[in-house]
């Protein structure tokens, strides 16, 4: 009886514990100031309720491995020598959780320039911050997109997961550390050498066309913004959001048109500044890459204009970039979203492609001639490129196309029907690494 007794006592003691965790834990988090009011048992509090999830995420296998058990580690030639046209490439991969580097390669001489190691662990201690409502658990695995790299051999970057945006010398060490907003997607130079970078801040603006509550959707509102940062200091210089850039431009029918309406409505993923004068824009105009709307339009800081706008025909795309004088160019991941909630799902899964376009595509837009090419189908059809979500593409000076395949973890160098150059990080015997925004470096 006294065996009974004890084990009574241990779970009811259990049972009232779990009641009163998840009590304290609800209002913690739910508070409005963080769980400041509740003082010192907060932090406890917080870290036994995330306990079981850091347990998790530390026995699952990385995220950011892709099976793969054919290709060869590293860049893999098909030609006799590499065209002098060929830049140098900025990789980046993971081999273990809080293990991720950057390699700079010589694609000439298949060789390794210079490999950055961040301090992922101290990166996402000193970005952590409690007031960002999507904060990520304490102990998660960052993983950071699209390198910039600088004349003194420093890189600036930002994190999918939290909010930060980081330069870091060549040494690896922290120059200047951002975590006021969340930082996302691409980076960029402008002619000056200032940073172009995603962005999002931690509660939206408020909008009109809205739910009459601002405190319902404050939170949840992904109101991208674009932001220019001194690359010298990390202070930033400009800050507009897309869905004022829009609304202002008079574009609001292309956000209500269907009478719909997401908590991401832009997913803004890249902006690519003019670094010349053309015929059809100024130094200083921004190319942007609205995901969720199909949508790449030209917009001029200065007056706050849209230039020109064009949904179509690219689906879902990533990676927007001026070409020559007169073209852009758009990496078309082409699939399809499936956000229905009220109706019945046609797919189970999320992004889908469609028997009309199995693979990714890269696009090139005419202003002269007003026309959408796509030179690169035969390559990517062949090739198999197929990345559901991100993507890169960069057309070389001899007409070869660069792409990473992100989540394929590959980077294919090709011409319009025949791959010459293959890179993949391997990390074991089925596995390869996936990629995180590679980059041209002339």
């Amino acid at each position: 009886m006294k065996k009974l007794r004890i084990l009574f006592i241990i779970i009811a003691g259990l049972f009232f514990y779990s009641i009163l965790l998840s009590a304290l834990t609800r209002n913690i988090y739910l508070n409005n100031d963080a769980g400041e009011r509740w003082g010192f048992i907060a932090k406890p509090v917080k870290f036994m309720a995330e306990l079981p999830s850091l347990a998790k995420q530390s026995l699952k296998p990385g995220e950011f491995l892709v099976k793969n058990t054919e290709a060869i580690d590293g860049l893999v030639s098909e030609m006799n020598g590499v065209p002098e046209e060929y830049p140098r490439l900025l990789v980046s991969y993971k081999d273990e959780k809080f293990g991720q580097k950057f390699e700079l390669l010589d694609i000439k001489r298949n060789k390794t320039l210079k490999t950055w190691l961040p301090d992922n662990e101290l990166l996402f201690e000193k970005a952590y911050n409690e007031n960002n409502p999507e904060k990520p658990l304490k102990g998660s695995d960052l993983y950071f997109l699209h390198a910039l790299l600088s004349p003194d051999s420093s890189l600036i970057f930002s994190s999918q997961l939290t909010s930060l945006l980081v330069k870091i010398n060549k040494d690896s060490e922290i120059e200047w550390l951002k975590n006021d907003k969340r930082y996302h997607h691409s980076t960029e130079f402008d002619s000056v050498g200032d940073v172009y970078s995603c962005s999002r801040s931690f509660y939206s603006n408020e909008f009109e066309f809205l739910p009459q509550d601002y405190e319902d959707y404050k939170e949840v509102l992904m109101d991208d913004e674009i932001t220019k940062i001194d690359h010298k200091t990390g202070k930033t210089l400009f800050t507009k959001s897309v869905l004022k850039i829009l609304v202002e431009n008079g574009y609001e029918k292309l956000l209500l048109g269907k009478g719909q309406f997401t908590s991401d409505p832009i997913h803004l993923n890249d902006i690519q500044p003019a670094l010349s004068d053309s015929e059809h824009w100024n130094k200083g105009d921004l190319l942007i890459s609205c995901r969720n709307l199909s949508t790449v339009f030209l917009y001029r800081p200065d007056t706050n204009k849209i230039l020109w706008l064009q949904t179509g025909p690219w689906y879902n795309q990533h990676d927007v970039d001026f070409l020559d004088n007169d073209k852009i160019v758009v990496f078309g991941n082409d699939v399809i979203r499936e956000e229905s909630a009220i109706d019945p799902k046609i797919t189970e899964r999320n992004l889908f492609f469609s028997n009309k376009r199995p693979n990714n595509d890269v696009y090139i837009y005419n202003f002269e001639k007003d026309s959408v090419t796509t030179p690169y189908t035969r390559l990517m059809k062949k090739e198999g490129i197929s990345t559901y979500t991100s993507g890169r593409s960069d057309i070389l000076s001899n007409g070869d196309v660069f792409v990473e395949d992100t989540n394929n973890g590959r980077i294919i160098f090709g011409d319009s029907i025949n791959k010459k150059i293959e890179y993949v990080k391997r990390i074991d015997d089925e596995h390869i690494s996936s990629l995180f925004w590679s980059r041209l470096i002339y």
